[in-house]
């Protein structure tokens, strides 16, 4: 454990939720190339290391952790910016990464569909879209520029939750479609639906 280099801030940063990228120079291609040795090493701790396809590394909560309300704020806040740029955009990415975004310029307050779902975790203004900026920064999903923020390529995991939200909104549809579809083929089901 000791000849793991830089492991004391490692893992502090890991267990408070940070997603290490090439940004973080030295620390992160310690830990990028000797991967095997640190998740062995987090696996004898119960805990799972990630490498994400994008070279990003972090820790996986444990399957039945509800995500907290910091995280659900970080989510819709990265959704939010997430169907903007797909309805203002002709590429999400990489316009989504290369755009520094100015806390009064964001959309969420702007739509009132937008400023409803702000609303309902407790986001009002300015101030508190900065705080969740502040958060997105602590884990490593974003850094301050001089204008504001901009994205680290650790914000791929929420683009990856948008897919996964979309792609089971599809397979619901298409799984009512299909039940649909079987009800009506079936004429044991269309008989019992009639008596209702």
């Amino acid at each position: 454990m000791d000849s793991l280099p830089h492991l004391e801030p490692i893992f502090n940063k890991l267990r408070r939720g940070y997603h290490f990228t090439p940004e973080d120079g030295e620390v992160y291609r310690t830990l990028w190339d000797r991967f095997g040795e640190y998740q062995r090493l987090f696996d004898s701790l119960g805990l799972d290391l990630k490498k994400h396809p994008k070279n990003v590394v972090y820790l996986v909560a444990n399957d039945n952790v509800q995500p907290g309300k910091q995280a659900r704020r970080m989510g819709l806040f990265m959704l939010v910016l997430v169907e903007h740029f797909g309805e203002t955009h002709s590429s999400i990415v990489p316009s989504l990464f290369d755009t520094g975004f100015r806390i009064e310029d964001l959309p969420h307050l702007k739509t009132a569909r937008y400023e409803e779902y702000m609303n309902a975790i407790d986001v009002h203004d300015a101030d508190d879209l900065d705080g969740i900026v502040r958060s997105l920064v602590r884990f490593g999903f974003a850094k301050r520029v001089d204008t504001g923020f901009m994205l680290r390529r650790a914000a791929y995991r929420f683009l990856d939750l948008c897919r996964e939200a979309s792609d089971l909104k599809e397979g619901e549809a298409e799984e009512v479609s299909t039940s649909q579809d079987s009800a009506i083929d079936s004429p044991d089901l269309a008989d019992s639906s009639s008596i209702e």
